[in-house]
Order: C-alpha cells, then structure tokens, then sequence
C-alpha cells in the first residue's frame, strides 16, 4: 500500500508550514484545512484521498494496524451516476485488529458534512475503541 504513504506525504509536503508531523495535534491542522477547502467548494476528490490518507497515517502510527485495500472498490460513475464508464473510487481501509476503519471515506464525509464532525473527535472514538478508557469499562 505504498499508494497510502505517497498520497499521504504529498498531502504534507502540500501544506508546507503547517505542523504536520503525523501528531494527533496535527488533527486539528487538518480539520481547519479541510473546513478551508470546504467553504472554497473547490475539487475535494484529490484532497479528501490525500488528506484521508495522512489522517489513517496518523492512527496507524500511534495505535498500530495495518493498511488494505477494500474487497471491492465502489465505482463512481458520469452525470447523476447514469451515463459513463465510471471508474473505483480510491478507498483503502486501516485494519486495527478490533476494528476496521476508513479515514479516506471519513475524509469526504467530512468535506460534505456538518464541521462539527471533526476529524480529532474521529482519532478519539477510534483510540477509545482500541484502548479502553477506564471510565468506559465502569
């Protein structure tokens, strides 16, 4: 999945200045870019794999997993899903073990979506799933 990692540091290199160190505080770098990008509703398919693929970068190396392709990639097709040949829409899934999620497909969510569904509250469910808080096993 080698596609991850380069979507992923061009996404970085993209926006040189900005702390993007693979950090989960780097999350909050992200939800304003992808709040920017939103109000610009420029073309979100290139950001929201690059961008999506820098945020399972993120998880993977603070909670571990492993990245694969999904079994069968939906296809995106012409004018209103009717005309077209249509082609797979790039969505990879981060296997964790316990669960498995889609950082690309919670990316262009997000892009579409309310921004109070941000992409930190996104890192904390996964990581309370993984690693359990004490008051959530009470």
């Amino acid at each position: 999945m080698g596609d991850v990692a380069r979507l992923a540091e061009r996404f970085a290199a993209a926006h040189r200045g900005e702390p993007l160190d693979y950090s989960v505080d780097s999350l909050a770098v992200v939800d304003r870019l992808l709040d920017a990008r939103r109000q610009a509703k420029g073309k979100a398919a290139s950001v929201a794999a690059e961008a999506g693929c820098y945020v399972g970068e993120v998880i993977r190396r603070q909670l571990g997993g492993r990245w694969r392709d999904t079994p069968a990639a939906p296809v995106r097709r012409g004018f209103l899903g009717l005309f077209g040949g249509g082609r797979p829409v790039f969505a990879p899934v981060l296997d964790l073990g316990v669960i498995t999620v889609s950082p690309v497909e919670k990316v262009r969510a997000r892009l579409r979506g309310p921004s109070e569904d941000t992409i930190e509250i996104y890192y904390e469910a996964v990581e309370r799933t993984i690693i359990p808080r004490v008051e959530d096993l009470a």
